[in-house]
């Protein structure tokens, strides 16, 4: 039987059942834990080794959410301050942001830096879910957090793609053809959106303004799910502290000299870009559009939303136990109200029932996660978990046996998590020691451990967890409140302090639990502080964390890209022409009226359709492409809008374009004809109107 899972019992007969005690941990019960666990270790490991080098308020990962957001700042202000020198329109936004470059330490200092600050924000947002997620952070109470961190996400890299595309370089280019296979499959614009990116001039200056306005609204759409990610914590840390930001800054600062923000050359919609560097971060997308089909990707986004927004509920088994108040004893002294670190209890008017007190504790368990620090605060035990009775626990401690003499409270998510424990409280891993497993060591009251003391503890050990800690202030709360702090604190008078100890490790680190536990229990001192960190240490690990950073962002931001593999040129005919209109009966019934007068004849249903256009391509009188486009419309009366593409080998051929509109299948109404030379990864493109006028471009040149 592991930590999580104990039984507390009385004598021989247990108080609380496994089934009961499991429902009492600080954390969901969750599918995969085992997996979850391993990734877990992956971010306990590295915030470990950099709080080893310097204090956790300059280590970026025990507060990966704080330095997103201040990341996001840094990207927010420096993006309004590129607006000096940004022009939004498709004619001037790359001579604009070319020019940049005549500025090194003003615009383009702030153009990098709006640039990397933008990827080390989406990069540690990223982080951070992952961390959350091996964490099991996301059940229970926490999945407001959990889905409006994927919305956060969505937003930012929508932000960050629309940003690309402001540039109007290759890879903007690359982008505006990736949306519009995107965005086509919906029927929101009247032509496809492909059709304004065929060509160098299809795109206006008043859709290219609509990118733009929506890149600087979305921050502000951001500013209100942030609020709402972290509206049910207490006191959260929304930014870094300010020598942390600083540093980040100076970090980004130094990026951005040594390595300014890339510019490729200006988007050709002719010519499809060898070679292009991409940023991974937000243009990763890239590969799935070129690949896929606008049904396929819509498809891909529906199960991706669907398989991480439902992360709470695909993964979690059972929540918590939560807290619950006993109003008739509550004395309304507010101190759980103030150590809640979740928001999930109010101070609400008492009623005829309790008359002694103006205002009582109510637990929202819709927000309570179970974590029993509330517990910890009330002197007059009047809050509880159904699972892990107060007072059942003060007299199962109070019962020791003769050769178990120490107690130590364990929390389920410390180095002893994974200690066998029996009926009676004993593991094999801490003899001599009646354990008590909590789900957070906030959850222990300091007039529980005066209880174990006057009872004949000889010794008792608070085990919490490390770094960051599953229930946020738990395990600080007690570590002030044992040192008088903090209310309730220990009463020294009362017991002697010297017979309490209280250490922390993560579960990483079992065998310095166990040492910690053999050491206090033979008399000996245990060493709770961390060792004294040099400055060349830290130092090093500085430099370390801060070039890892330096790297990842300028590699993700400008990393190689492989695109689908072309050696040949690209025919394309885009086609905007309205078909001829017939006439034809609604019904195919035969009615023979022939012996009715003629005025009382029954009048045939007649509508007026118009026949599909159709396209054939030849090339050196081999037809490479024939297709029909249907009309558009409600009612099948409209246009016939429609795009097609063929490859072309290189050199020298004679094209011909034929473009029927009638109702005759061999009547070809628009002839084109042409002798044109295509060079490997060229486009030609061909626009055929609705008045029936054709319009090469190649080159950049409109003929």
């Amino acid at each position: 039987m592991s930590l999580k899972d104990p039984i507390i019992t009385s004598g021989r007969k247990p108080v609380l059942t496994v089934s009961k005690v499991a429902d009492a941990r600080s954390l969901p019960a969750v599918r995969g834990e085992a997996v979850l666990r391993q990734l877990e270790t992956v971010w306990i490991r590295m915030a470990g080794i950099v709080s080893r080098s310097f204090p956790s308020e300059f280590n970026p990962f025990a507060q990966l959410g704080a330095v997103a957001n201040s990341m996001f700042a840094i990207a927010l202000a420096s993006g309004i301050l590129l607006l000096f020198w940004y022009s939004p329109s498709v004619t001037g936004a790359y001579d604009s942001v070319a020019a940049m470059k005549s500025s090194p330490y003003l615009a383009e200092l702030l153009r990098s830096l709006h640039r990397y600050s933008s990827d080390v924000c989406i990069l540690f947002i990223i982080l951070h879910a992952f961390q959350m997620l091996g964490a099991r952070k996301f059940g229970g109470a926490r999945w407001v957090a959990w889905l409006t961190g994927m919305l956060l996400l969505g937003l930012i890299w929508v932000d960050g793609w629309t940003g690309y595309w402001l540039v109007w370089d290759d890879r903007a280019g690359q982008i505006a053809l990736g949306t519009a296979n995107f965005l086509d499959v919906l029927p929101i614009f009247p032509d496809p959106l492909l059709r304004s990116f065929l060509t160098n001039d299809g795109l206006n200056s008043l859709f290219f303004f609509i990118i733009f306005f929506i890149h600087m609204l979305i921050p502000i759409g951001m500013a209100v799910f942030m609020w709402i990610h972290i509206m049910r914590i207490n006191s959260a840390k929304f930014f870094t502290s300010v020598k942390m930001t600083s540093a980040l800054f100076a970090v980004l600062v130094f990026t951005s000299l040594l390595f300014p923000a890339t510019l490729a050359g200006k988007a050709d919609m002719m010519s499809v870009p060898v070679g292009m560097n991409v940023d991974w971060l937000y243009m990763m997308p890239l590969w799935f559009t070129e690949r896929l089909s606008g049904g396929l990707l819509w498809l891909v986004l529906f199960f991706a939303t669907v398989g991480l927004w439902g992360i709470p509920w695909w993964l979690t088994k059972k929540r918590p136990d939560p807290a619950l108040v006993n109003p008739a004893s509550c004395n309304g002294c507010t101190q759980c109200f103030q150590d809640c670190p979740f928001n999930a209890i109010d101070m609400v008017a008492s009623d005829e029932n309790t008359p002694g007190t103006a205002e009582v504790a109510l637990v929202n368990v819709d927000k309570c996660v179970g974590c029993g620090i509330c517990v910890g605060s009330c002197d007059s035990s009047s809050i509880s978990q159904a699972s892990m009775p107060v007072l059942d626990v003060r007299k199962f401690i109070s019962e020791l046996e003769e050769d178990v003499r120490h107690v130590a409270f364990v929390c389920a998510e410390s180095a002893g998590a994974q200690f066998s424990i029996d009926e009676n409280g004993s593991c094999p891993t801490l003899p001599g020691y009646r354990i008590v497993p909590v789900p957070c060591v906030g959850w222990v009251h300091m007039l529980t451990i005066e209880r174990a003391l006057r009872r004949g503890a000889q010794g008792v050990l608070v085990a919490g967890c490390g770094v960051d800690p599953g229930c946020r202030t738990g395990a600080d709360y007690t570590e002030s409140r044992l040192k008088g702090d903090r209310e309730p604190w220990l009463r020294t008078d009362h017991v002697d302090p010297e017979k309490v100890v209280y250490v922390r490790y993560d579960r990483t680190n079992p065998k310095a639990l166990v040492a910690a536990a053999a050491a206090f229990k033979a008399g000996q001192s245990v060493v709770r502080a961390k060792k004294a960190r040099s400055k060349w240490n830290s130092a090093v690990v500085a430099v370390i964390v801060g070039c890892s950073i330096i790297v990842s962002t300028v590699f993700l931001s400008d990393g190689p890209y492989w695109a689908v593999k072309r050696e040949h040129a690209e025919f394309i005919v885009s086609l905007k022409h309205a078909g001829m209109v017939v006439t034809s009966s609604t019904t195919d019934a035969q009615v023979d009226d022939s012996n009715v007068l003629p005025h009382m004849r029954r009048a045939r249903p007649i509508e007026r359709i118009r026949v599909p256009v159709q396209l054939r391509v030849s090339i050196d009188d081999s037809v490479h492409l024939s297709q029909a486009f249907t009309p558009g419309g409600l009612f099948d009366d409209g246009l016939s809008i429609g795009i097609a593409a063929t490859t072309v080998s290189e050199g020298s051929h004679v094209v011909q374009v034929d473009i029927n509109n009638s109702a005759d299948p061999e009547t070809w109404s628009h002839v084109w004809t042409e002798r044109l030379t295509f060079k490997p990864l060229q486009r030609k493109v061909l626009l055929f109107d609705e008045d029936g006028r054709f319009m090469l471009y190649q080159q950049n040149e409109g003929l």
